[in-house]
């Protein structure tokens, strides 16, 4: 559900105005008068990037459910669905921060004790 920045510099225009409405984590998005609903794999992302844009600065590709969102440093794509989606699999199996410390910890040795071979 990511896009590659090539591609999507080639491949998504034409961009139109978009609107959109957060209903939960569906998002009504309106383009071109026609108005349906919009799921993405990360809705609080979305959520986020659209909290600091003007309304101007949400486009859409015209025939397709991907959005943009520009805020004032970056810009945001989104590759939507008109399905529901159910979570990232990344975020599901992504171990917690005391997990990951742990492994850290324990592999620090293994790396600061090795001898360069040259």
């Amino acid at each position: 559900h990511h896009f590659h920045y090539i591609a999507i510099n080639s491949a998504s225009h034409p961009r139109v105005p978009a609107q959109v409405r957060v209903l939960g984590e569906a998002f009504q998005v309106t383009v071109e008068g026609e108005t349906s609903f919009w799921f993405t794999h990360n809705p609080q992302r979305l959520l986020i990037a659209l909290a600091g844009a003007k309304p101007e600065n949400i486009m859409a590709t015209k025939g397709r459910t991907w959005l943009f969102v520009k805020g004032d440093y970056s810009m945001d794509c989104f590759n939507m669905t008109n399905e529901p989606l159910t979570p990232c699999v990344r975020e599901l199996i992504q171990p917690d921060m005391e997990e990951i410390n742990k492994i850290i910890a324990e592999r620090r040795p293994l790396v600061i004790g090795k001898k360069n071979d040259n």
